[in-house]
């Protein structure tokens, strides 16, 4: 295969453009395109493709250096990352507030030393629901792609010494192992499975395997459009059909990788399709993919947080183009001017730089976010503070299971299960949204009552049994098991109650009636487009809080949910409904802090516990059985 500017592969380019747009249309407005974010894992799959390829060509001609490879690297990627870092970080100091800029310091040096995958993983979990407004996110894939660059030339050297006749069969255990390991995890840790390289190699090798086999192949010219267009009609679907509910990566990633794999496969040799693929203008967006990526998702954080949580379809399309035109920008007068250094005297001292002045910038930025912090909120502590909510009261692990915890035997019945004989015996059975009022229960609960805990994060407490595993197993074990072995005085039931169906919803109410005297159904709770205490934080002196929803809240896609349950529950013996909605809001607005100054929630839509404390209060004669 020739790597010749001859036979430069256009095409690819024509692919990068389409992963580029399909990530940044996502990101932008998801309803877009569902599966965008496969754009991604289109690019570990070029890299796969251009890296390995040069690597196998350079060794099998004996000029291949590990040096010379690092330096290219350095020269290629670090650059514009650098200034894009550089520059967030100067908005960052503006815009977020403290406990963000402290984890924008954290990702920020993770990203310039390429480990902000890790630290990524580290912050994800069920609740972090404002890891949407790291500023710097998106550089999670830059790091998988660097940890690829550093291990993946070593592994060929060692195969083209030891094994070379065995390259393709090597690589194919190595992606086969990769595969597995990605697909175990997206069960057991999906937040794992999604942010770590080993889980990802194989979209790399993927790309590797078809490089490496052109090399002594070639491709008919017959059927290659053909190849193409089955090629990009997989990444299509995907794109359409894929949605952030689809379990990713694991073998579902699969399918978009084999695409991109099919298009490089057949697009060397490709006819008509490459009009599209070689088009100027796709072309141009492909040269500039990398630039747009970089830019694309701190443009679009700063502006939410400065501007407006929720984007209209004007302001879409603006940071579209916006984010499109820096990239370009970017790409002319930046990585431009440092690909084409001269590479004759290659040394470390470019790496050396790199080194340096990722530890210099990440000093700096330190000391300037730390000694001269751009702003002081002496009031609003209480709003500050839950910025960074501890969420130990939720029981994660024992009572509450989530991703990280995906398998019903992390549920520890001797410690959730408290029914007595005797006392009157409660039930505390749903998702987060149920586990978010299990402290200030526990808080109203009297010596001769009980509180029993059952929750599981994703998972509506409905038949049939559907969801993750762990939503299967403990619903499962709940209606079979616990509910008709123990007689629960008062089942109480809550979740955020998203796509459900009413048959299935009365149904289920109907079987755990049975075995209650009184079963009482939680509304929706008020939820917003960003963190509460942030939204609090933002007011202006003067600012009504209780009017917050009106910009930033969820209101009216929620009261019509809450209208729908109350209408659902309405003619069923034995059972209540409260509308957590209309505890918090009225005419006047949406309760936003409780007496005590304590925001409601303490993200978008789960509570505190002194806002479930309140909530509770409200509705105490209607929940408790006294």
């Amino acid at each position: 295969m020739s790597y010749s500017p001859k036979h430069y592969r256009w095409d690819i380019q024509g692919l990068r453009a389409i992963a580029v747009l399909a990530v940044v249309l996502f990101h932008i407005n998801p309803t877009w395109l569902p599966g965008g974010y496969i754009g991604v894992d289109i690019f570990f799959v070029i890299s796969g493709y251009l890296i390995m390829g040069f690597i196998w060509r350079d060794l099998k001609q004996e000029r291949f250096s590990l040096l010379n490879f690092y330096t290219k690297r350095v020269y290629r990627l670090f650059p514009a990352l650098f200034v894009t870092v550089l520059l967030s970080s100067i908005a960052a100091y503006f815009i977020l507030l403290p406990n963000e800029g402290e984890i924008y310091l954290k990702s920020m040096i993770s990203t310039l030393f390429y480990v902000s995958n890790f630290y990524f993983y580290t912050e994800a979990n069920y609740f972090n629901d404002a890891m949407e407004y790291y500023p710097l996110l998106h550089t999670w894939s830059l790091s998988v792609e660097e940890q690829f660059y550093m291990l993946f030339p070593l592994i060929l050297m060692f195969i083209y010494r030891k094994k070379m006749k065995h390259v393709l069969t090597i690589l194919l255990l190595l992606g086969l192992v990769s595969l597995m390991l990605s697909q175990w995890f997206v069960n057991e840790d999906a937040s794992f499975a999604f942010f770590s390289s080993p889980t990802r190699f194989f979209q790399f090798i993927i790309g590797g395997l078809i490089a490496i086999y052109l090399q002594g192949h070639k491709v008919a010219k017959r059927g290659s459009d053909i190849g193409v267009i089955v090629g990009l009609g997989i990444i299509f679907y995907t794109l359409y059909f894929y949605s952030e509910k689809t379990l990713f990566p694991g073998v579902n990633a699969l399918l978009p990788s084999l695409g991109a794999g099919l298009v490089m496969y057949f697009g060397i040799n490709a006819g008509y399709t490459k009009l599209f693929l070689e088009n100027k203008l796709i072309n141009l967006i492909g040269n500039a993919s990398y630039s747009i990526y970089l830019w694309h998702w701190p443009l679009l954080v700063f502006y939410k947080l400065k501007f407006s949580p929720s984007l209209s379809t004007k302001e879409q399309l603006a940071l579209l183009l916006i984010s499109i035109f820096l990239g370009i920008l970017s790409w002319y007068f930046i990585e431009n001017k440092f690909r084409k250094t001269n590479m004759r005297n290659v040394s470390l001292r470019p790496i050396v730089k790199v080194i340096g002045l990722s530890s210099l910038i990440s000093l700096v930025t330190v000391l300037i976010f730390i000694y001269h912090p751009y702003k002081k909120l002496r009031y609003k502590d209480k709003a500050n503070a839950y910025l960074k909510h501890n969420t130990s009261d939720f029981r994660a692990g024992t009572c509450f299971l989530t991703s990280k915890y995906n398998d019903v035997k992390f549920y520890d019945k001797q410690k959730c299960v408290a029914y007595k004989e005797g006392k009157k015996n409660y039930l505390l059975f749903g998702d987060s949204h149920a586990a978010h009022f299990y402290s200030a229960f526990a808080t109203l609960i009297k010596d001769d009552e009980t509180l029993t805990q059952v929750t599981t994060s994703g998972c509506n407490p409905l038949l049939p049994y559907r969801g993750a595993k762990r939503c299967i197993g403990l619903n499962k074990w709940a209606y079979e098991e616990l509910i008709r072995e123990k007689h629960f005085d008062v089942i109480v039931l809550s979740a955020l109650w998203f796509s459900i169906h009413k048959k299935d919803f009365q149904y289920s109410l109907t079987q755990l009636a049975k075995y209650t005297d009184t079963l009482v159904v939680f509304g929706p709770s008020m939820s917003y487009k960003q963190p509460l205490p942030r939204l609090l934080l933002n007011l202006q002196k003067g600012e009504d809080s209780t009017q917050i929803y009106k910009s930033a809240g969820l209101y009216e896609k929620l009261a019509l949910m809450d209208k729908a349950l109350k209408s659902y529950v309405s003619t069923m013996d034995n059972v209540k409904y409260i509308s957590v909605l209309d505890t918090l809001c009225d005419k006047k607005g949406c309760k936003t802090i409780t007496p005590d100054g304590t925001p409601i929630n303490f993200d978008d839509s789960h509570l505190t516990h002194e806002g479930a404390l309140y909530i509770l209060k409200q509705v105490e004669d209607k929940v408790f059985k006294r």
